[in-house]
C-alpha cells in the first residue's frame, strides 16, 4: 500500500464510482480499477460493494478512507513545508480551529499574527474539537483552538478566554421582559432547544440539578448547524457567547443563561511532549503572542 494508491481509492470514494474518479484524476478506467483491486488484494478485504457500476463502501472500506485522510493530509503538510524551505526557508504554521472561532475572533488574531510575522505561511484546518484534538495528537497540527470540554491529558493548555453560553433564537420564543437579557434554567427548559451534541450532558446536568426533566427538541453534530436552524425559526440554539453575538438580524434575539457552571472556554492547545521540526515551536510562540492574555488551564 502506498499514497497514490490510497490517493486514487479517496478519489473513487469521493467520486462515487471508478469512471467519474478516473475523469478527475485524468487517467483511464483500467488502469485505476486494477489498483482498486490490488490494494483489495494487499489488504486482504474488500473494500467496496459493487452493484453495477453502483460502488458502495464496505466497514473495512470507511475504516481505510478514515485513516487514508490523515494520512494524506500529513503527506500534504511535508510537501508544502519542504516546498516552502526550498523558497528560501519560509515556515508554515498547522493551525487546527473550530468553526465558531473561524468565523469571529480568529480573522482577528490572524491579522496581528501576520502583521508581525510575514515569513510564516499558513495551515488552516476547521473541525470540531475531536477532530482537531485526534489530528492534534497524531502531530498532524502543531497548534489547536479548541473548546471545552476535553481531556488535557498530554497537552500544553492556555485558556485565550472564558465565555457564557446563551439561548439564540427568534424573539417569539423568549418570555417577554426577561430581566437584562437574562434566561433562567426553568425558562430555558421550556423552549423547543437545538444543542449540540457535545453539549447534551453539560446542559442535562445543569437541568437536573435544578430538578427538572431535559427535553431536547433537536440535537446535533455540528455547531453550525444549531446556528442555522434557529436562525430559520426552528427552534432556540444553545450556543457560545463568540458565535451568539457574531449573527445579525433584527428578529434574532441572543439570551444569556443564568449559571455560573454552564461555561465554554476557548483553549489553545499543542502537544506536551516529542520531536518539533525546527521553527515550529517559534512559529507556535508568535501565534499565541497574538492571542488575549492567557488564563488558567481547564481542569480535566
Amino acid at each position: 500500500m502506498d499514497l497514490k494508491q490510497l490517493r486514487y481509492f479517496s478519489a473513487v470514494v469521493e467520486q462515487g464510482s471508478i469512471s467519474a474518479a478516473a475523469r478527475a484524476l485524468f487517467m483511464s478506467q483500467p488502469p485505476l480499477s486494477a489498483q482498486v483491486r490490488q490494494l483489495e488484494k494487499e489488504l486482504g478485504v474488500r473494500l467496496f460493494d459493487r452493484e453495477g457500476h453502483k460502488l458502495t463502501l464496505t466497514p473495512a472500506g470507511k475504516l481505510l478512507y478514515d485513516r487514508a485522510q490523515g494520512l494524506l493530509d500529513s503527506a500534504h503538510s511535508v510537501e508544502s513545508e519542504l516546498r516552502a524551505f526550498g523558497r528560501g526557508g519560509s515556515r508554515i504554521l498547522r493551525l487546527g480551529a473550530v468553526s465558531s472561532i473561524c468565523s469571529s475572533d480568529l480573522p482577528l488574531w490572524l491579522r496581528a499574527f501576520f502583521r508581525d510575522n510575514p515569513g510564516i505561511r499558513l495551515e488552516l484546518t476547521e473541525q470540531d474539537t475531536y477532530a482537531l484534538l485526534e489530528k492534534l495528537r497524531a502531530r498532524q497540527l502543531d497548534l489547536a483552538l479548541i473548546r471545552t470540554p476535553f481531556s488535557s491529558d498530554g497537552l500544553d493548555c492556555r485558556v485565550v478566554r472564558r465565555e457564557k453560553m446563551m439561548a439564540l433564537g427568534e424573539r417569539r420564543f423568549f418570555p417577554e421582559g426577561a430581566p437584562g437579557g437574562k434566561l433562567t434554567v426553568a425558562a430555558l427548559a421550556s423552549l423547543p432547544l437545538i444543542v449540540y451534541r457535545r453539549w447534551m450532558q453539560p446542559l442535562g446536568d445543569l437541568m437536573r440539578r435544578e430538578g427538572l426533566a431535559p427535553d431536547f427538541f433537536c440535537v446535533c453534530d455540528d455547531a453550525r448547524t444549531v446556528t442555522s436552524l434557529a436562525l430559520r425559526g426552528i427552534g432556540v440554539g444553545v450556543v457560545p457567547g463568540s458565535a451568539a453575538l457574531a449573527v445579525r438580524g433584527e428578529e434574532v434575539l441572543r439570551m444569556e443563561i443564568e449559571s455560573d457552571s454552564f461555561r465554554s472556554s476557548i483553549v489553545a492547545a499543542s502537544v506536551r511532549e516529542g520531536y518539533r521540526p525546527p521553527g515550529i515551536w517559534e512559529s507556535v510562540r508568535a501565534f499565541l503572542r497574538c492571542l488575549p492574555q492567557p488564563e488558567s488551564p481547564p481542569a480535566g
